[in-house]
């Protein structure tokens, strides 16, 4: 009982020791790769952080970071430390909205130690994604309910935006037809689909 309990423990000293790593910049918060070899988010985030580099950009993203178990670190990708960085360094604005506190208080601990400002909205993003400023890309990485990612896309008041889905094999059930025609999928975990709002075909 007493090894498995010491086990437990430097299990968990493990996964907090990868956070403050990451958060006090002592180690670089990149993972393009897991450890299957298997491209990770990081990698779609890049590639279109490179896009528009070095301007200013506005990000709303919905879903704040879950837990800070390393465990968690690809599958839930810490997106808001990736996109702050790129505000650090270039300016913008980031928003995240979440119905959980817990999560918006990681998200809070995570720009307060790296040094980026950040938006924290407590609420149901469907509410909110309208009424926001101009943002050139969203992030959406709600819920896995297709019809929620759907309301989400709607309530988007803006084109000339790129659009981020996560886990589109199961919240992009419902997006429309040509929507999901002009959607680059990269099949990453449950897929992410990025596709430009206003963008069309012809």
């Amino acid at each position: 009982m007493l090894q498995k309990n010491l086990e437990k423990h430097s299990d968990m000293l493990s996964g907090f020791n990868l956070a403050f790593d990451i958060l006090t910049e002592n180690r670089d918060n990149d993972m393009f790769v897991d450890s299957n070899n298997n491209l990770t988010r990081d990698v779609i985030f890049d590639n279109i952080l490179q896009q528009v580099k070095p301007n200013p950009i506005n990000i709303f993203q919905v879903g704040a970071i879950e837990t800070f178990n390393p465990n968690w670190r690809i599958g839930s990708g810490w997106s808001d430390i990736i996109f702050g960085k790129y505000m650090r360094e270039y300016g913008g604005k980031l928003t995240i909205v979440d119905i959980d506190l817990d999560h918006l208080a990681n998200s809070s601990l995570a720009a307060q130690t790296l040094g980026y400002e950040v938006e924290l909205i407590y609420g149901d993003a469907v509410e909110h994604i309208g009424k926001a400023d101009y943002n050139h890309i969203y992030y959406l990485d709600g819920s896995n309910d297709p019809k929620e990612t759907l309301d989400q896309l709607n309530n988007i008041g803006h084109e000339n935006c790129i659009v981020i889905v996560d886990d589109f094999n199961i919240k992009g059930e419902l997006l429309p037809r040509e929507v999901i025609e002009r959607a680059t999928i990269h099949q990453i975990a449950n897929g992410v689909a990025i596709f430009k709002l206003g963008e069309t075909n012809d």
